[in-house]
C-alpha cells in the first residue's frame, strides 16, 4: 500500500510541474497533497484530508479558469469596441478622402478652365495690339494721302488764281506781248498740277491748249479770253468743291477710324489691365486652394493608413491573446483532469473518501 501511494505521489508531481512553475506561488495547495502523501510511509495518514486538499486544488484551478474566461470576455468586449472604433475611423477617412479627391479634381478642372481663359486672353491681347498697330498705320497712311491730295488741290487752285489774275491783266496786244512768257509759264504750271489731278477726272487739256494759243497769238480775242477766264473760274470752283469733298470724306473716315481705334484701345486696356490680372489672381487663388486641399488629403491618407495599421495590430494582438487564452484554459483542463486521474488512482489503491 505504501509503495502504491508513493507511485501516486510521483505521478501527480510530474503531471503538475508545469502549472506549479507557471503560477510562481511560494505555497501551492497541491503541495499539501504532496506533503500528505509523503507522510504515508512513516505514519498513519488521514486520507480524508488528502481528498479535501485535492478538492481545494481542483476548486483553485476552476476559479482561475473562470477568472481567465471572465477576463478574456472583458478583453473581447474591449477588442470589439476597438475594432469598431478603427473601422469607423477607416470608413470616415475613406469617405473624406473620396470627397477631397472630388473637390481637388473640381478645383483642378476650374484652374484648367481659368488657365485656358488666360491663354485666350493673352492671344486676344496680341491680336488686338496687332490690329491696333495696323489700324494706326492705316490712319497715318490715310492722313498722308489726304494731306498730299489736299495740297495738290490747293496748289492747283493757287495756279488757277495766278492764271486768272494774269489773263485779267491782258487788255490789248501790248499787254498780251508783255504777259506772253508769264502766260506760258502759268500754262506749264497748270499742266503739271492739273496732271496730278487727272485721277479726279479733271479734264485740263483743253484749258492748257487754250492758254498756249493765247500766249502764241499776236492779237487779243477778248471773247475767247473771257471764255477761258470763265472756264478757269468754273474749274477753280470745281476744284474747291473737290477739295471740300475730300476734306469731308477724310473727316468722316478719320472719325470712323478713330472710333475703331478707340474701341480697340479700350479692348486692349480691358484685357491688359483688368481681365488678365483678374484671371491671374483667380488662378493664384485656385493654386492656394488646391495646395491646401492636397495637404488635407495627404493628412487624411496618413490617418487612414494609421487607422488601418492600428486595426491590423489590434486584430493581431487579439489572435495572440486568443491563442494564449486557449493554451492557458487547456492547461487548467489538463490539471483538473490530472487531479481526477489521481483521485481515481487512489480509489484503485483502495483509498476512498470517508
Amino acid at each position: 500500500m505504501k509503495a502504491f501511494i508513493t507511485l501516486s505521489l510521483l505521478y501527480l508531481t510530474l503531471a503538475n510541474q508545469g502549472i506549479l512553475s507557471a503560477t510562481g506561488e511560494s505555497v501551492h495547495a497541491f503541495q499539501s497533497v504532496i506533503v500528505g502523501l509523503s507522510e504515508v510511509a512513516s505514519k498513519d495518514f488521514n486520507f480524508q484530508q488528502l481528498f479535501v486538499a485535492l478538492d481545494e486544488l481542483a476548486e483553485s484551478f476552476k476559479a482561475r479558469k473562470n477568472e481567465e474566461n471572465a477576463f478574456y470576455e472583458q478583453e473581447y468586449q474591449q477588442y470589439q469596441a476597438d475594432v469598431q472604433y478603427y473601422q469607423n475611423q477607416i470608413t470616415d477617412f475613406k469617405n473624406k478622402i473620396a470627397q477631397l479627391e472630388v473637390d481637388v479634381k473640381d478645383l483642378t478642372d476650374e484652374r484648367s478652365r481659368l488657365q485656358q481663359l488666360l491663354t485666350e486672353a493673352k492671344q486676344d491681347l496680341y491680336d488686338a495690339t496687332k490690329l491696333f498697330n495696323a489700324k494706326e498705320a492705316q490712319i497715318n497712311s490715310d492722313k498722308s494721302i489726304f494731306t498730299r491730295q489736299f495740297n495738290e488741290y490747293a496748289d492747283t487752285i493757287a495756279v488757277l488764281d495766278q492764271a486768272i489774275a494774269l489773263l485779267n491783266e491782258v487788255k490789248d496786244e501790248t499787254s498780251l506781248l508783255q504777259k506772253a512768257e508769264n502766260i506760258k509759264d502759268v500754262s506749264q504750271k497748270m499742266h503739271n498740277h492739273l496732271k496730278q489731278l487727272s485721277s479726279k477726272r479733271v479734264f485740263y487739256q483743253p484749258l492748257v491748249k487754250a492758254l498756249t494759243q493765247i500766249a502764241q497769238n499776236n492779237y487779243v480775242d477778248q471773247e475767247n479770253l473771257n471764255k477761258v477766264i470763265n472756264y478757269m473760274n468754273q474749274l477753280r470752283q470745281s476744284l474747291i468743291d473737290g477739295q471740300t469733298s475730300l476734306q469731308n470724306q477724310y473727316d468722316a473716315q478719320s472719325k470712323l477710324q478713330q472710333d475703331i481705334l478707340s474701341e480697340i484701345q479700350a479692348k486692349i486696356t480691358g484685357i491688359r489691365d483688368v481681365l488678365i490680372p483678374l484671371l491671374q489672381a483667380e488662378i493664384e487663388t485656385k493654386d492656394g486652394e488646391i495646395k491646401a486641399l492636397n495637404a488635407i488629403l495627404n493628412d487624411a491618407r496618413l490617418n487612414l493608413a494609421e487607422a488601418e495599421d492600428n486595426l491590423s495590430a489590434t486584430q493581431n494582438r487579439w489572435i495572440e491573446r486568443t491563442a494564449s487564452h486557449n493554451t492557458l484554459i487547456q492547461q487548467y483542463d489538463n490539471e483538473l483532469l490530472a487531479i481526477k486521474d489521481a483521485e481515481n488512482a487512489l480509489k484503485k489503491g483502495g483509498i476512498f473518501r470517508q
